[in-house]
């Protein structure tokens, strides 16, 4: 079963123009997905995913950019150290050296989720090296209304950490407004990496909760036009808090997709990339962008 997880998912990957890659980065063996050509594009996965969560999203970018999407050091393929910290200051330093590596000095970031608080972190941190930014129900702020998520974590009941099928099985129901198809075999395989690795993503989400200085005050040093995108039906994330986003990234705007769950990456991917790509074409002229 795993083999056929793993080869249906390389399909989709394969079909997206995305191929596997390697490069060990300091401590860690960082394993990500590379294709197309032009102006890099780096995307930035969110808490318990990979670079996989990408492909749907990634499929039309490839045609045109040079696409780079991680798993994130302490998650997916890449390596997990069990002493070390995976909270957002070493993350946005395993970011940089993981660019200076690759020898990308300036490029167009995308984050999703926790991905979404490292790509806004790290552009108010090297806001020469950020072309354009795109945040997809990043985390970060204290949300104006409460998700369900937030007031779930407080009665001590976490759902994102899942321990048995059943309760990854309420993760994906949770995630999503409308589930998208994925086959028995690579929901068992998935299921099952979590299962395995939930003890170690508990502490990592523990560890994502300081926030010092607030993302809120690091907003307005971001110089990138930035585009926002989140789902009204996010559980995970309030859609309230991307006003916050809005008032703190001095150029920036929203779009909210209607009847989106937290994952408009893969539950709305043409649209979030269509937006995308015609975000950039419009920053371009704007902004005179090249890489």
């Amino acid at each position: 079963m795993a083999n056929l997880a793993t080869m249906l998912i390389g399909l989709e990957r394969f079909t997206s123009g995305l191929k596997r890659r390697v490069i060990q980065v300091g401590d860690h063996r960082i394993v990500y997905s590379e294709g197309g050509q032009g102006e890099p594009v780096v995307l930035l996965h969110g808490f318990g995913a990979s670079a996989d969560s990408w492909n749907r999203f990634a499929k039309p970018l490839t045609k045109r950019y040079r696409v780079i999407a991680p798993d994130q050091p302490g998650w997916g393929a890449s390596t997990r150290i069990e002493s070390a910290s995976y909270g957002y200051p070493a993350q946005i330093e395993r970011l940089h050296q993981f660019l200076s590596a690759l020898g990308l000095k300036r490029v167009h970031l995308v984050g999703h989720s926790m991905g979404g608080f490292i790509a806004s972190a790290y552009a108010a941190r090297y806001p020469d090296e950020v072309i354009t930014l795109g945040l997809i129900a990043p985390h970060g702020m204290v949300e104006p209304e409460p998700s369900e998520l937030f007031r779930d974590v407080g009665k001590g009941d976490n759902w994102l950490v899942a321990t048995t099928r059943q309760e990854f099985d309420r993760l994906l129901n949770n995630v999503f407004a409308k589930r998208p198809y994925a086959p028995k075999a690579v929901l068992n395989y998935l299921a099952d990496h979590a299962i395995r690795n939930a003890a170690k993503s508990a502490k990592i989400f523990a560890e994502m909760q300081t926030n010092d200085p607030p993302l809120a005050d690091r907003l307005p040093k971001i110089t990138a036009p930035a585009l926002i995108v989140w789902g009204d039906h996010d559980r995970v994330l309030h859609v309230s808090s991307a006003d916050l986003f809005r008032k703190g990234i001095k150029s920036s705007e929203v779009m909210i997709i209607p009847g989106s769950g937290h994952m408009p990456l893969v539950e709305n991917a043409g649209a979030c990339a269509k937006a995308w790509l015609a975000f950039v074409d419009k920053s371009r002229q704007a902004h005179g962008a090249a890489a």
